[in-house]
């Protein structure tokens, strides 16, 4: 009769789906601060010794992070960063916008909460203090800044979500066209959208929001195109 725990098997299972979580968000992380590039290819052996972990929970990250769209698997090969086609990330920015505007319009009916206002006010001074510090570091605060917002909005599903693998992925994707030449009026823009926020008037948060994105996609397309 074996001496192992009942519970040992289930223990087991939850410590690998924990490395595998932990290779999956170390990646999309070093993707996020610049240690791996679009196109950059991905060894498995090279992974596990990074993280110091064996071989088999990366390869297993790495199927997850092909399904999520964020990796390419190449036979043979190992795996690849994914790059998008300008036309990818404008869809990109399409399909968010609308998980967006549901933050905005939920998080706008909290603002009689004092701890829910700092939330957004802390969320707009980070935004406004990574503008000089380069797309990367811009894009990744207009993130935060929707993290924020969701994390307060009291959609559990809407938080969950927008914290998946891939969002924050692509989300960065976005700096080879975002802000561009335009930081000073996306500042100026989330501004008034922050401002109609804290006043609780969700209509004009939700529509200023809207503006704002199909701003952002005319210039992407443009950006495209040149």
């Amino acid at each position: 009769m074996s001496d192992m725990p009942a519970n040992a098997a289930p223990l087991a299972e939850e410590s690998a789906a924990s490395l595998v979580s932990f290779v999956v968000d170390s990646i999309v992380d070093g993707v996020m601060k610049g240690r791996y590039a679009p196109g950059q290819r991905l060894i498995a052996a090279d992974l596990a010794e990074e993280y110091q972990v064996s071989r088999a929970p990366v390869r297993e990250a790495l199927h997850v992070l092909a399904g999520e769209g964020v990796v390419e698997l190449i036979a043979n090969r190992g795996a690849r960063i994914r790059r998008l086609s300008v036309k990818e990330l404008v869809d990109f920015l399409e399909f968010t916008e609308a998980i967006l505007v549901l933050g905005v319009r939920l998080v706008t009916a909290r603002m009689n909460e004092p701890d829910c206002r700092a939330v957004i006010a802390a969320a707009q001074l980070e935004l406004e203090g990574s503008r000089d510090r380069g797309a990367r570091d811009f894009v990744f605060a207009l993130y935060q800044y929707h993290v924020g917002i969701n994390m307060i909005a009291g959609n559990e599903f809407l938080e969950f979500f927008y914290r998946r693998p891939y969002i924050r992925f692509y989300t960065l994707l976005l700096a080879d066209l975002v802000p561009g030449d335009h930081a000073d009026q996306f500042v100026i823009n989330y501004r008034m959208i922050t401002e109609s926020i804290l006043s609780g008037d969700a209509h004009t948060s939700v529509t200023m929001f809207v503006s704002h994105i199909r701003w952002v996609l005319r210039n992407m397309r443009a950006e495209g195109r040149s």
